[in-house]
Formats: C-alpha cells, sequence, structure tokens
C-alpha cells in the first residue's frame, strides 16, 4: 500500500485511488475487530474461574522454565568442574519437570542415549532420573573399562528379569525366586547371603551356559549345527538355474533358525510343535512391543503367538522327559540326543527340577529366552554379513578364498578353528556386529554403593553403556590408534584388520625378532591381522566383564560359519542394484540386533559341482 501512495505521489496526484481507499477501510474494519475481540477476552477474564486459570498456567510455565534454568546452570558447572581436591560430581541432565525428570525421553532410550552424547560429549558419566530411579549413563571408554571391571560388584539380575517378565512371561512366583537370591552369579557365593545352593538361580544359569559354551563343547554344539543346515540347504529344491526368491532375510532365518534349534533343543521339539519356527519369527518381530510395555489388548496377535511357543515348549518338555533321561550330562554321557538336544538343556532341567518354584511354565519360559537369544541376533547379523559381500563383489571374492583355505573341496567338511581365524572374515564379522547391533548394556549396583573412575554410584543405581554411542564414537576409535577410512556410519569389511607391525597407543612396538630369515620385510609389513586390540569399552555388542555374554563363540561360529556354507553351496545375486533403502531398523534399538526395514528381493542357484 505504501507503494502505490509513493507512485502517487510522484505521479503528481493529490488524491488517493479508489482501491486504495477500499484497502484502507478494509484493513480499519480489521482493526476494529481484533480490538473488539481484545475488549471480549479483557472482560472475560474478570470470571475468577478464568483468572485462577490462567495464574496457574503462569505459575506452571514460571515453574517449569525456573527448573529448566537452575539445572541447567548446575549441569553447566558440573560439567566444568575440574577440581582435584575433591570427588567429581555426575553432572544430572537438565530437565524441566521436578520429580518426573526425563521419564518421557526415556520412552524413546536408543533416540535420548544416542542424543546425550551428541550433545554433551563422553569425559564425564551423565546423570538420568526417572521418579526414584537413578541412570548413570557412560559413553567413555576407560569408564565402560573400570564398570566391566567391577563386575563383582554389580549385577544383571534386573535387566534378565525385566526381559523374562515382559518379554517372555515369567510367572510373578519365579520372578519373586529371582529377586531373592542375593548369592550373586560367581562360584562362591556373596558373604552375607542366606540363598541355598540349589536355589542360587544365577549363578546356575551363568555356570552351565558358561561351561557348555566352552571350547571343550562349543566343537561339537558346531558339528551338529553344520550336519543340520547342510541337511536343510540339501533338500531346498534349488537346481543350477536361477530362482527368484523375494527376501533374502526370510530366506537367511528359514535357514538358521530351524538349525540352531535342533541342535541346542534335539529333534523332538520340531516335530511335536511344526509351527515353532514360524511363530518364533513372529514373536521376534515383535519385540519392540513387548519391551514398550504395550497393553496386551493392544497386541493380541504377540500375546497369542508367545502363549503358543509357551504352550510347545511345555509339551515338548512332557513329551521329552517320558523318553529320555534328562540326568545323563557327565563326561561320558553324549553331547546331543534327539529328545533334549544339547547338555545345556539338559542340565537346565536338572537343575530346575530341584526348585520348587520353577514350575512348568517358568521353565518353558527359561527355555523360549534361550532358543531366543541363540537365534535372533545371530541370524539377523548372518543376513547383514552375507547383504555386505553381495554388495561388494571385491569383498565377496576375497572372502570365498579364505572360505576355500578351510574347507575339502565339495565343501562338506569344514576345519572351524581354521575359519573362525581367517582375518577378513573375523573383520567382517566384527564390522557387521559393529554397525548393526544396538544393545544397551546395563548393570546394576545392588549391594553397595560402588566408585566408577571416582564417581560416587548410589545403591540401586543402573549403569547404562549404548553399543551404537561407542561404535559411532569418532574421537574413541582415533585415539585406539585406529585410521578411519570410511565413515563409522558406513560398512568398512577392512576396519578391524592392522598391519602386521602394528601395536596400540601407548604400547611398544613389537621387535622384529619374530621375523626368520627369509620372510621379506616389505611383504611382512603388507600382511595384516585382525585385531581388537585397545577396543575394549568401545567395540561392545556383547557386554563385558563378567556379565559379558556366555555364548557369543557360538555366535561368532554360527555366524561365520552359516555364510561359508550358504555361498559355497549356492550363487547368490541381488536382482535390484538399488540397496539404499535397505536400512537397520532402529525400532529395535536399544535390544540388540537390528533387522532389515524392507524385503531383499534375490536370486539363487546350486553351485554345481566339478
Amino acid at each position: 500500500m505504501g507503494i502505490l501512495v509513493e507512485d502517487d505521489i510522484a505521479g503528481g496526484h493529490g488524491n488517493l485511488s479508489h482501491f486504495q481507499l477500499s484497502r484502507g477501510l478494509t484493513i480499519v474494519n480489521y482493526v476494529l475487530q481484533l480490538q473488539a475481540t481484545g475488549n471480549a477476552l479483557i472482560s472475560l477474564c474478570h470470571s475468577s474461574w478464568v483468572k485462577t486459570q490462567i495464574l496457574w498456567l503462569i505459575g506452571c510455565f514460571l515453574l517449569l522454565s525456573f527448573t529448566y534454568f537452575s539445572s541447567t546452570v548446575r549441569f553447566r558447572a558440573c560439567m566444568e568442574k575440574r577440581s582435584q581436591h575433591s570427588p567429581p560430581e555426575t553432572p544430572v541432565v537438565p530437565y524441566w519437570i521436578p520429580g518426573v525428570f526425563h521419564s518421557m525421553s526415556l520412552l524413546n532410550p536408543a533416540l535420548s542415549l544416542s542424543q546425550l552424547t551428541r550433545k554433551f560429549g563422553s569425559e564425564k558419566p551423565l546423570l538420568v532420573k526417572s521418579g526414584f530411579l537413578r541412570f548413570f549413563v557412560f559413553a567413555n571408554p576407560e569408564h565402560i573399562n573400570i564398570v566391566f571391571r567391577n563386575s563383582k560388584r554389580t549385577t544383571n539380575k534386573f535387566t534378565t528379569l525385566f526381559a523374562l517378565r515382559n518379554i517372555f512371561n515369567l510367572p510373578k512366583s519365579a520372578v519373586r525366586f529371582y529377586q531373592a537370591d542375593d548369592s550373586g552369579a560367581s562360584l562362591t557365593p556373596r558373604k552375607g547371603s542366606s540363598t541355598a545352593p540349589e536355589n542360587r538361580i544365577k549363578f546356575l544359569i551363568a555356570n552351565n551356559l558358561k561351561k557348555f559354551m566352552s571350547p571343550d563343547h562349543l566343537e561339537a554344539l558346531d558339528q551338529r549345527y553344520l550336519t543340520i543346515l547342510h541337511r536343510y540347504l540339501d533338500a531346498l529344491e534349488v537346481d543350477s538355474e536361477w530362482i527368484t526368491f523375494p527376501d533374502l532375510y526370510t530366506f537367511v532365518q528359514h535357514a538358521a533358525v530351524g538349525s540352531i534349534t535342533e541342535a541346542l533343543c534335539g529333534t523332538a521339539l520340531l516335530e511335536i510343535y511344526p509351527q515353532f519356527v514360524e511363530d518364533l519369527l513372529v514373536f521376534q518381530s515383535r519385540i519392540p512391543d513387548f519391551a514398550s510395555l504395550l497393553p496386551s489388548w493392544l497386541i493380541p496377535e504377540a500375546i497369542q503367538v508367545r502363549k503358543r511357543l509357551l504352550d510347545g515348549i511345555k509339551r515338548w518338555h512332557q513329551f521329552a522327559s517320558e523318553h529320555s533321561d534328562f540326568t545323563k550330562v557327565g563326561p561320558e554321557d553324549p553331547e546331543w540326543e534327539p529328545y533334549f538336544g544339547s547338555k545345556i538343556v539338559r542340565t537346565r532341567q536338572l537343575y530346575t527340577s530341584n526348585i520348587e518354584a520353577m514350575g512348568p511354565d517358568a521353565c518353558a519360559t527359561e527355555d523360549l529366552g534361550l532358543i531366543f537369544t541363540s537365534t535372533s541376533n545371530l541370524v539377523v547379523s548372518i543376513f547383514w554379513f552375507i547383504l555386505e559381500a553381495l554388495k561388494d563383489p571385491h569383498l565377496l571374492q576375497e572372502l570365498m578364498k579364505e572360505v576355500s583355505e578351510c574347507g575339502s573341496s565339495d565343501n562338506t567338511q569344514i576345519d572351524i578353528k581354521r575359519l573362525t581365524t581367517q582375518p577378513l572374515l573375523q573383520s567382517t564379522y566384527a564390522e557387521v556386529l559393529r554397525l548393526f547391533i544396538a544393545g544397551v548394556v546395563s548393570r546394576v549396583a545392588e549391594y553397595e554403593d560402588i566408585s566408577i573412575a571416582g564417581y560416587t554410584i548410589p545403591k540401586d543405581s543402573y549403569l547404562i553403556m549404548y553399543s551404537r554411542t561407542m561404535a559411532l564414537n569418532y574421537d574413541a576409535w582415533t585415539q585406539a590408534g585406529r585410521t578411519i577410512r570410511k565413515p563409522l556410519e558406513e560398512f568398512d569389511a577392512e576396519r578391524f584388520l592392522v598391519s602386521s607391525s602394528w601395536t596400540r597407543p601407548g604400547f611398544p612396538r613389537a621387535t622384529d625378532a619374530r621375523r626368520t630369515s627369509t620372510e621379506d620385510p616389505i611383504e611382512l609389513l603388507s600382511k595384516r591381522r585382525f585385531s581388537l586390540d585397545g577396543l575394549l569399552g568401545i567395540w561392545i555388542p556383547y557386554g563385558g566383564g563378567d556379565h559379558i555374554c556366555p555364548g557369543r563363540q557360538f555366535a561368532k561360529h554360527g555366524i561365520v560359519l552359516t555364510f561359508a556354507v550358504l555361498l559355497s553351496k549356492f550363487d547368490f545375486e541381488l536382482t535390484s542394484s538399488d540397496t539404499s533403502k535397505i536400512q537397520p531398523d532402529m525400532k529395535f534399538a536399544p535390544f540388540g540386533a537390528l533387522p532389515p526395514t524392507c524385503n531383499t528381493p534375490f536370486r539363487i542357484r546350486r553351485r554345481v559341482k566339478m
């Protein structure tokens, strides 16, 4: 409007146009309407009820603003404090609502934990609260190592119970039994513990898994898995002509899950319950729903499939008990039999049979948890291992070169020890877990106050470490002496390979005394080896310390063996050159392995034996 007036003046007109007068009247009317509305609101505010509500809202806003401002001031002061004469104080992350603290952000724990490190760094632990609960979040590798070294003073009992109760539906009576066990997971009970030896459920579970996942028993379990996997793959209706499948992940699931289950639990479970694998896969896909504590009426399908699984496992337990003796777990007894399968499962039956609180429902929950944890993360990792190899023909060629060095000409016999120590295969395996495992490692100061790097952790507080935060921590990887050839957000199969002369920062270089007279120094330097040196507290897909995952070697062997067998028996090709849409599904963070967000169509043909 101002432009029009200026144009009129410039043209020598003394009067405004009719259009301009109309526009002016419209604006005047609009202003008068706003004034009338404002007067109406003012008159309305004379009502005492409205005044009260407005004052209440203003008071709440001022309280929230003051809370956030004051908590921010305290947080910044704590972050900047560098006193050498007093114990360090853990900074409390700023919050808006007293008492509620950070509860809302914890509804999405994976996002919350990632944002904390991005915003505030990893130099100091951070304290996050929800009501009376305290969560000390650690993202400094040195602090994480100290947490792991303090394993005997912490437990993961509450994390285990959360999963058993809310995901696997452990009966409440069994939950109380678990909670009453104050003896710890070590061979010697904690001083002052009143738990009877036969009721040391945490120790019994941990000791059983450590014993029967050790090298003395793992070789037999690996061989059994290979035998079953070969049988499944040989029966597939795939010949030397290309056949298209809609989804690589589904293909891998069906190949591996049934084979692992049979290797652990015998043939009887799958014979009694033929739909077990299908139901287990549905159950695994609904884990975020269970972990988010959604009410049962919102997830009826998930509740029903869990009930079918538990009922089927109870039928299997009953049938196997009638046809087999689960007490036969001695050195002279077979490592595997068709009813209860491995000694791991038979030993679980043995010790739970002496515990009154561990009835049929609790035992079924325990074994569902065992099968789930033995298959879910492993199978997802196999998928990503194969996919990344198929996306990179050179990588696939190099991996298969290492595989060929470890098997017979017809690929029916594999040197498992040599295969699982090949450098590129190990590095690819470690990179898959780094990038596609997003799990929270949780500990609780259950028995007493503890100190981590000078920071006081009160009794009953949670200590939280997020594997994905560490996996993407550039500073930590650089300080560990690792060369970042590709961004940490991208897959690099060679990330865990180092030169033969490499040593971690702060350690002396190896001498040349180990070289033989025939070794060329230049050739020696070109050789690369797999190494996790310096990555403790950074690469933590299995946790660490005394509570580290006891099945980690079985998982590693399962991932590498399955890749080797599948790619030796079949040729695979992705049917789409655009794989950008195949991303890890962050909905499953921070609960472990991240399955793909969409189908991966591919084609397959059986390799012709020469």
